[in-house]
């Protein structure tokens, strides 16, 4: 798990989700070209969304700042 959890760290990750997500939710991929494949297209945009968020909750946790190491705990201002 901690494993994981180094590898939602990197900076380098959410460049690599950034352009993932871009890429699957751009043209190429996403065409409607007949409305037979609509439902289809709506289950893969509902799918892929899905695991963008996931991922991206993933990575929110994996860099909680909780256990007060940066010193956001409050404090005297």
């Amino acid at each position: 798990m901690e494993r994981l959890k180094a590898l939602f760290r990197q900076s380098e990750f959410h460049a690599l989700l950034f352009c993932g997500s871009l890429l699957l939710l751009t043209w190429p991929v996403v065409s409607f070209s007949d409305v037979d494949r609509l439902q289809t297209m709506f289950a893969y945009l509902f799918l892929a969304w899905g695991v963008i968020v996931l991922l991206l909750f993933l990575v929110s946790r994996s860099l909680d700042t909780r256990n007060g190491s940066d010193g956001a705990e409050g404090g005297n201002k």
